[in-house]
Formats: C-alpha cells, sequence, structure tokens
C-alpha cells in the first residue's frame, strides 16, 4: 500500500525583525530547514528582508503585528486604543488585556491590518502567500478576527 505523499510546510517568523534573525532565516531556508517565512514589516530590517527574500526566491506571508514596535499606518499615530502615549503598540500582554477588557476599537485594527497588508505589497510587489499573527494575536479568544476577501 502506497503512503500519501505529505508535504511539510516549516514557516520561520520575523522576517525582518533585525539583521541577525534575517540571516539566521535565510541560512535555515537555503539549508532546507525552513519552506517558507513570515515578513514582519514594522521591523527594523524589514527592507533587508524582503530584498534577501527576492534573491533567494523565498515564499513570504505576512506576520500581521498589532502587539510590538511601530504602527505601519499613517492615520494611527497618535490616539489609537492600539497604542501607548508613546505611539508603540502596548506589548502581547497590554494588546490581551485591551482585547478583554472590550477597549480595542475594530475599525483601528483594520486600518492598521490594511497598511501592513499595503507596505507588504509595496516590499515585495505581490501579495502574501499566507498571513499568520505576531505573538499569536490572530487567535486570542474574543479578538480581532478580520476577512481582508
Amino acid at each position: 500500500m502506497a503512503w500519501p505523499r505529505v508535504k511539510l510546510v516549516v514557516t520561520a517568523d520575523d522576517f525582518g525583525y533585525c539583521p541577525r534573525r534575517n540571516e539566521g532565516i535565510v541560512e535555515a531556508f537555503l539549508a532546507g530547514a525552513v519552506t517558507s517565512v513570515s515578513l514582519l514589516v514594522n521591523g527594523a530590517a524589514a527592507d533587508s528582508a524582503a530584498e534577501l527574500a527576492r534573491r533567494h526566491h523565498i515564499p513570504t506571508g505576512l506576520h500581521a503585528n498589532l502587539s510590538e514596535g511601530r504602527p505601519v499606518g499613517s492615520a494611527l499615530h497618535g490616539a489609537s486604543s492600539l497604542l501607548s502615549p508613546e505611539g508603540f503598540f502596548l506589548g502581547k500582554m497590554g494588546f490581551r488585556e485591551a482585547v478583554a477588557a472590550g477597549d480595542v476599537a475594530l475599525p483601528q485594527v483594520r486600518e492598521e491590518l490594511e497598511a501592513q497588508l499595503g507596505r507588504f505589497r509595496e516590499l515585495l510587489g505581490r501579495n502574501p502567500t499566507h498571513v499568520d499573527g505576531h505573538q499569536h494575536v490572530h487567535v486570542l479568544p474574543g479578538g480581532p478576527m478580520l476577512s481582508w476577501a
């Protein structure tokens, strides 16, 4: 009896976080240990990560981020349910607490995620192969679930 062929997908997330992480992820991809990456478009090294993805033909998805760093969306620079007074995302636990308390404005979430998708398209010139969430914000109970269809 022949077994069905199964393809294992191993995705390295946080691509674009910093140059050293980018280097390690590309090394893992070239060695065959990683089959795709998820790009953190607001990361300090997102531009170089996108260039590496293009150069090495790495399947790349969007690593949607609502918890770390600064937002991509220009309209969120100021008062927002997603940001601290200093203009940074609230952090993993701060975001989870804000979701649990019902303090997250879904239109602001949509705006930021659409801005991140737009930034991805600017960096890579195409749509992502997949979308996942930084620090699992896409699977929080009662959390914002959006469709980009």
